[in-house]
């Protein structure tokens, strides 16, 4: 009986150890919803571009990441928001940059396209480059961006140390 007594109390005392190191540290999360998301990231710059007369492009210097969990999609835009008080005829065009924007600008606006999408013309309206109906991949959908720009001969040289300049604003959204 004692035997039996003893084997008792040391099995009631390994239960209590197991049951006590179960629930030590454990903790319950449930959720039944969360909210669907598109994320941008644009990287690169064309900083010091060397134009020519006629059509100047480059394909690989700009990249776009777009990342999302909503099913029915996303919409990319872009835009010339006119940012640091850029005069409105200006809206998609380079223009004459020296700490604040001046009325020189090229005659034809810059074009922008994402893959192997149509070019569009910049202007201060927005304009869909990219849109996928579905969730991105898990690293994010990525897209080389294409930068076109024409130059007449009528193009003003600036001055050596003068540039011209745009900043081009991206809007990513759910379909």
């Amino acid at each position: 009986m004692k035997k039996w007594f003893f084997f008792a109390l040391i099995a009631v005392f390994f239960l209590i150890q197991t049951s006590a190191a179960a629930s030590n540290g454990s903790v319950e999360i449930e959720t039944d919803t969360f909210g669907a998301s598109v994320d941008l990231t644009v990287t690169g710059s064309i900083a010091n571009w060397s134009l020519t007369v006629g059509e100047n492009e480059d394909v690989g210097s700009i990249m776009m990441t777009v990342l999302s969990n909503n099913a029915g999609g996303y919409d990319v835009k872009v835009y010339d928001a006119r940012d640091g008080g850029k005069a409105l005829e200006t809206a998609g065009h380079l223009t004459k940059y020296e700490s604040s924007y001046l009325g020189t600008y090229l005659k034809n606006p810059l074009q922008i396209k994402s893959g192997t999408g149509a070019y569009v013309s910049l202007s201060g309206v927005q304009q869909s480059i990219e849109s996928k109906v579905g969730i991105s991949d898990d690293a994010g959908d990525t897209y080389a961006i294409g930068i076109k720009q024409r130059l007449e001969p009528s193009d003003k040289v600036l001055n050596s140390g003068q540039s011209y300049r745009i900043v081009v604003t991206f809007v990513a959204s759910a379909l």
